[in-house]
């Protein structure tokens, strides 16, 4: 199994304030929508072309 990495992520007040809501109306965890924050800004920059087989492709 992967092993997984941690991240530390400064934000301004606004910033986290935004994301208790966002993790609240949706359920979920902070970090959760972080990840997924990270992953779908990646693909519209085109960095993320497609999963293959648990590898990511550059």
């Amino acid at each position: 199994m992967p092993r997984k990495c941690i991240v530390k992520v400064v934000l301004s007040k606004e910033q986290r304030e935004i994301l208790t809501v966002l993790a609240k109306r949706l359920g979920t965890s902070e970090s959760e929508i972080l990840r997924t924050a990270l992953m779908d800004y990646a693909k519209e920059l085109g960095l993320v072309k497609e999963k293959v087989c648990g590898a990511i492709r550059f």
